[in-house]
């Protein structure tokens, strides 16, 4: 019993260390805050300029060419209003929060938080996967742990499969490490 005491006392105290090293702003912010920030979508689009460069890998045309490129259009066909209606769903697909979560990046984001060139029918976009990117789009050029702490992320299983899942009335078995093969899209130049 007694070890037990001091085992719950020792992790109160590290526990203690941990969050006034936070909340000092040692080690990055808490997780608490960055989770309640909210950060900006920019759209797609701003990030053509530095991401089309054949040289650097052409990520642009790569997404531009992908499914997740034209998943609001999808919404538009005759076979998403015939899924909406068989799921008894009342809006239309391009307007239906159901459908709209894993269809549209930023889809819910408070007016405020969307830039002149954010567009909804970008569908799955860069920021879907990589977070919102009106801090952290300048910072990432030299300082990726800095664009770390401004909303930037490196998509992983869990995010994926937010969308990839049995909920999806369109589901086909996802295995992740295939389909990050597939959207892959690195920069040469920094594999060198």
């Amino acid at each position: 019993m007694r070890k037990i005491v001091w085992l719950a006392g020792a992790l109160a105290l590290v526990a203690a260390i941990v969050w006034i090293g936070t909340a000092r702003g040692e080690g990055g912010a808490p997780a608490a805050e960055v989770e309640k920030k909210e950060f900006g979508f920019i759209g797609s689009q701003s990030c053509k300029a530095c991401h089309n460069n054949p040289e650097k890998g052409a990520q642009f045309d790569q997404w531009a060419k992908s499914p997740h490129a034209n998943a609001y259009n999808s919404l538009l066909t005759d076979e998403s209003k015939k899924i909406c209606a068989d799921m008894k769903i009342a809006k239309a697909p391009h307007e239906a929060p159901e459908c709209l979560r894993c269809h549209v990046t930023g889809w819910d984001a408070k007016a405020e938080l969307l830039g002149a060139k954010y567009d909804r029918t970008e569908g799955v976009g860069c920021e879907s996967c990589h977070g919102p990117a009106a801090e952290w789009k300048t910072p990432h050029i030299k300082d990726v742990p800095k664009a770390m702490t401004l909303g930037m992320i490196h998509p992983d299983e869990a995010l994926c499969v937010s969308c990839h899942n049995p909920e999806s009335p369109t589901y086909k078995e996802f295995k992740f490490e295939e389909a990050m093969k597939a959207v892959a899209h690195p920069n040469p130049k920094k594999a060198q």
